[in-house]
């Protein structure tokens, strides 16, 4: 694999054990396949017991904090190591370029988790002020704005039950990412599902912006929701059409709204719930 390190760093050469916090890309030609710069950073574990994959890990070892470095792979050493099969990205004869830049080391779990919290609020804020400059540049002025920073822009606000935590919903919807281009609907036959909507509001049934902001809504009412992506998939790209970091736009219609009914899990505590995944090794 050929690479080049851009020493720029300062300090000793990383160690193995050590917890990163790195940007990294990768791209085919002109496309780009995966990138976070600029975004939330990765975090994982530098383990030497990895070298020889044929990944960034191999010379990671060269490298101090502040160094970047980019890298080339070949397409056919990939398809025979079995990371994945030719297809009309990844052609017979093709170069895989990559980049990496390490940001930050840790010794501990516990330091990665919080550098971690404190990345997530930033990239949030700057979600939040992105979609405020396109409602402006747009010339809509939002209705209000939830506390996880989901904007409601209301056509009707609707006449019926408030759509409360606890309540249950039903909703029609057409869901765009910000360049307009449609990614679901269930109004829309393209999609091949044309039932509504039904979910328990602040159960976390669906993504965390909806359950915000459906909460301004009456039955009956109409209006978009405008969700930074941390408040939709985050990081999370869902196939083709939704990408990593992507902020979405709902035009919805609250079709009914059934009153909330306690309820009784048996059985749930504290100590059955999950604990967070531990970071990646790299």
């Amino acid at each position: 694999m050929a690479y080049k390190v851009f020493a720029k760093g300062k300090g000793g050469a990383l160690k193995n054990g050590q917890f990163l916090k790195v940007y990294y890309s990768n791209k085919i030609g002109d496309s780009v396949l995966e990138s976070n710069f600029g975004k939330v950073p990765a975090y994982g574990k530098f383990d030497t017991s990895l070298h020889g994959t044929y990944e960034f890990v191999d010379f990671l070892g060269e490298m101090k904090v502040g160094d970047s470095a980019i890298y080339t792979r070949s397409v056919d050493s990939m398809v025979k190591r079995g990371a994945f099969q030719y297809n009309t990205f990844f052609k017979k004869g093709g170069v895989l370029n990559g980049s990496i830049k390490i940001l930050a080391a840790f010794a501990t779990e516990d330091e990665v988790r919080a550098d971690q919290e404190k990345e997530l609020a930033l990239e949030k804020q700057r979600e939040i002020a992105g979609l405020e400059k396109l409602l402006a540049e747009k010339g809509i002025k939002p209705t209000s704005k939830t506390p996880g920073g989901v904007f409601v822009v209301m056509q009707n606000e609707g006449t019926g039950l408030k759509a409360d935590s606890g309540c249950r919903v039903t909703v029609n919807y057409t869901g765009t990412l910000r360049n307009g281009t449609k990614f679901d609907s269930n109004v829309d036959s393209a999609f091949g599902h044309m039932e509504p909507l039904e979910f328990q509001v602040g159960t976390r049934a669906v993504i965390p912006g909806w359950d915000e902001g459906i909460m301004a809504f009456r039955e009956g009412g109409k209006g978009k929701l405008y969700i930074p992506a941390m408040m939709a998939y985050g990081m999370q790209s869902q196939g083709d059409k939704l990408p990593a970091f992507s902020d979405l736009i709902f035009e919805i219609e609250v079709v009914k709204v059934a009153p909330a009914v306690a309820q009784t899990v048996p059985g749930l505590s504290p100590s059955t719930l999950p604990t967070p995944a531990a970071p990646q090794k790299q």
